[in-house]
């Protein structure tokens, strides 16, 4: 039971994964996503959660699917969604997102 990760969890360390994956800095995804360094790096740490525009921003800044962002790596490595499935996990995360938005 300690492997459970929460959704925001995921989230950062696959952000966090992508981003430097890619070499791009806290500084510079923020200037692609029109944003600043500071919220970037307060998502990072938990401070804060992206709205669903926001998390659309940083997915095209990091050329990827938005959904790729809360997906279980270890999960994902062993399975190929339809596109089916992808579309019930992006409806799934964009009502998640917009719950834990309303929280802040």
């Amino acid at each position: 039971m300690g492997d459970a990760m929460t959704f925001q969890e995921l989230f950062i360390i696959n952000l966090k994964d992508f981003r430097k994956t890619q070499g791009i800095s806290q500084a510079k995804l923020a200037e692609l996503c029109e944003s600043s360094q500071a919220y970037i790096a307060e998502i990072e740490v938990g401070k804060k959660f992206p709205s669903p525009e926001m998390i659309e921003r940083i997915a095209f800044a990091l050329n990827l699917e938005s959904y790729r962002l809360f997906q279980n790596k270890s999960v994902a490595n062993e399975q190929v969604l339809t596109p089916l499935q992808r579309q019930e996990i992006a409806s799934k995360v964009f009502e998640s997102v917009t719950k834990i938005v309303n929280l802040y």
